[in-house]
């Protein structure tokens, strides 16, 4: 009878290739086997803070610009100038509207929002890695009012949390990871 000898070095984060004829289960542990289950690189709460607010200036910002110049059109120029401050301020309204859509597909397809890619990191379905696609990404976008309820609360807990999950996160299974970082 023969020593199999010493065990055979694998990719770091991977199961050994080949296990015993008629075994359901990889060989146990040995000393000195670089095996070891790996947790995701989950990204940081300064990451998705700054991609969040990246996020609301793209999505916002020329709304927020455009409605403050037809009001001060409309100030300026009393009732003249009040039907083109209105169309202004709706063009501000209108670029906001694309843009929103324009993020949602972005992160649903791809799992990055402009923020999201600016800062180096992707929302994806915790089960298997994918991207979230476009109707799971809006209804986590509509879920994220729960973060809010409780002095934001939700946004807070992806602080101490193991996954650096929102409350919106974990109600729709989705983890936010390094954008660096290999699917699960």
């Amino acid at each position: 009878m023969s020593h199999p000898g010493p065990p055979q070095q694998q990719a770091y984060g991977y199961p050994p290739r080949q296990q015993a004829y008629g075994s359901p289960y990889p060989p146990p542990q040995q000393a000195g086997f670089p095996y070891a289950p790996q947790q995701p690189p989950y990204a940081g709460w300064g990451q998705r803070a700054g991609a969040f607010v990246l996020d609301v200036l793209i999505n916002f910002g020329p709304m927020w610009l455009l409605v403050g110049i037809g009001g001060g059109i409309e100030a300026g120029s009393g009732e003249s100038g009040e039907v083109f401050a209105n169309i202004v301020a709706w063009i501000g309204i209108l670029a906001m509207i694309v843009a929103v859509v324009f993020q949602l597909r972005r992160e649903g397809r791809t799992g990055q929002t402009v923020g999201k890619k600016v800062l180096g990191i992707r929302a994806v379905r915790e089960r298997d890695g994918r991207p979230l696609g476009v109707g799971p990404a809006l209804g986590r976008r509509l879920l994220q009012f729960l973060n809010n309820v409780v002095f934001g609360l939700g946004w807070w807990w992806a602080l101490w949390d193991a996954k650096s999950q929102t409350f919106a996160d974990k109600m729709t299974s989705v983890i936010v990871l390094r954008a660096d970082a290999a699917p699960k």
